[in-house]
């Protein structure tokens, strides 16, 4: 299994529009292109912190984790988007 992870910072203001591009567009895109599972995940707010790494004052920070069965699979995810625009334009969209 072959697990891709991400971090980045968005404005708060175009949080709910990033949030809905995600669940709408990139999760079945994603998909579509040999990813077994695509999950966009936030910090968690709770009062009490089990791990350090939990403690962050950026709430509008995120994380993207896309899971492939195996590496040929992620290296056939790379190819297909390079060979087809419309998959270039939506991760163009980042």
């Amino acid at each position: 299994m072959i697990l891709v992870q991400w971090s980045c910072e968005i404005p708060q203001e175009k949080l709910e529009s990033f949030i809905n591009f995600a669940k709408n567009k990139l999760k079945p895109f994603y998909e579509s292109y040999r990813c077994m599972k695509y999950e966009l995940l936030f910090p968690m707010i709770t009062e009490k912190k089990y791990f350090p790494y939990q403690e962050s004052e950026i709430k509008n920070r995120y994380t993207e984790q896309l899971v492939f069965k195996d590496i040929k699979d992620f290296d056939d995810f790379h190819k297909n988007i390079e060979k087809n625009q419309e998959a270039q334009d939506i991760v163009g969209m980042y």
